[in-house]
């Protein structure tokens, strides 16, 4: 039955396609790759972004596989509760030693408009909860901005909130307190020129961390 589906949709056949093509390419280039590739990963960055179709993170990097560990969901939310999303973080610093986290959001996020407005997008609301609370919290600065900015400028703040979670987490802490070199960046990706925008926030010693996040 599945591959009734896959030779019956057109979709479906291009992706299997592109993939068998690209694997030729890549062994014809390097025969021994795919050999490589499947003895391990040692990443040195962590990008915690938003599961936005456009934000295909090894294309507007230029990375390869391999070079990033990946966390994606809807708005870039970095929930301290979030076990998900703690799970990976955990796994990235502790097991994998990367050296860079990257949080992530983009211009015009579905994600982040729908947290502005009172129409319901179902489970959504849940989640997009948070992001309410952060434009409640900032609404006076954000509406004094003109309409067409707005929702950039909750995304920067999300982006802003999720590189504090990331840099009060346990793991995080310790691995500054192992003496190990670990920057947390919030970057936004700008869809209009493709480019990333360092918003200026990295976190990059526990001495940018308030003292009561440092537990013993």
């Amino acid at each position: 039955m599945a591959s009734e589906v896959q030779s019956s949709n057109s979709t479906i056949q291009n992706v299997i396609q592109n993939n068998k093509e690209w694997v030729t390419e890549v062994q014809a280039n390097n025969p021994e790759y795919f050999t490589n590739l499947a003895k391990g990963q040692s990443p040195k960055l962590l990008w915690i972004g938003c599961s936005d179709s456009r934000m295909a993170v090894d294309v507007l990097t230029q990375t390869k596989p391999g070079d990033v560990f990946i966390h994606r969901n809807i708005a870039n939310r970095i929930p301290s509760e979030d076990l998900s999303a703690l799970s990976v973080i955990e796994y990235a610093v502790k097991h994998l030693k990367v050296e860079h986290v990257i949080v992530a959001g983009h211009t015009s996020c579905g994600g982040i408009k729908a947290a502005m407005s009172n129409s319901s997008v179902g489970i959504l609301d849940h989640w997009l909860r948070p992001i309410k609370d952060l434009y409640v919290a900032n609404q006076q600065e954000i509406d004094e901005l003109p309409e067409a900015e707005r929702v950039d400028r909750l995304g920067e703040l999300n982006v802003i909130q999720g590189v504090n979670t990331v840099s009060k987490l346990p793991v995080v802490l310790d691995a500054w307190k192992e003496g190990r070199e670990l920057y947390v960046h919030g970057w936004m990706l700008q869809l209009h020129t493709g480019l990333l925008k360092d918003l200026d926030v990295s976190v990059t010693s526990p001495k940018q961390v308030d003292n009561i996040y440092q537990l013993s």
